[in-house]
């Protein structure tokens, strides 16, 4: 004789708020979709805001500034200048690149130690006018580089081009 389990008391539990039989067929297919249901005490959108005190921004740094409190621009732009020109024209190898595919082979050497020392210089730039947080001589060293690199693969390209 085999004995049936009895699973009502299963079924109220899990269809709790959902009276009618188009909400439980809808609370079903929606569960068949992979959609899960949130309780509203453990609903975050719905949950009260924290606290304004425990909500902490994190503190500015101050800004590059000259003798009037003012940001001091010309500094910036000289110390974006002056790298710039310690590094142009970019180092590239152009008889290398006459037997090497660029995108496929290794750089050589000399161009790997190029990119190192760009990086290097990069951050010392940075450090030599006290700005190494500051986010526009940090904008202004970065369009530096992407300048350089843009002038690298040109001139890469041009010599591995082949006849």
């Amino acid at each position: 004789m085999s004995k049936q389990l009895d699973f009502t008391a299963l079924d109220k539990l899990a269809y709790k708020d959902f009276d009618t039989a188009e909400k439980r067929e809808e609370r079903d297919s929606l569960l068949e979709a992979g959609f899960t249901f949130v309780q509203p005490q453990d609903n975050p959108f719905t949950a009260p805001p924290p606290p304004i005190s425990s909500i902490s921004a994190p503190p500015k740094k101050d800004a590059l500034t000259d003798h009037t409190g003012g940001r001091n621009y010309k500094r910036m732009y000289r110390a974006a200048h002056d790298f710039h020109n310690s590094h142009n024209p970019p180092t590239v190898e152009r008889e290398y690149w006459k037997d090497h595919t660029p995108g496929l082979d290794e750089p050589p050497p000399s161009e790997l130690e190029y990119w190192n020392k760009l990086a290097q210089d990069m951050g010392t730039a940075a450090s030599a006018v006290g700005a190494e947080s500051d986010p526009f001589l940090i904008s202004l060293l970065i369009a530096v580089v992407d300048e350089l690199e843009r002038e690298y693969k040109a001139i890469r390209e041009e010599a591995a081009r082949r006849p």
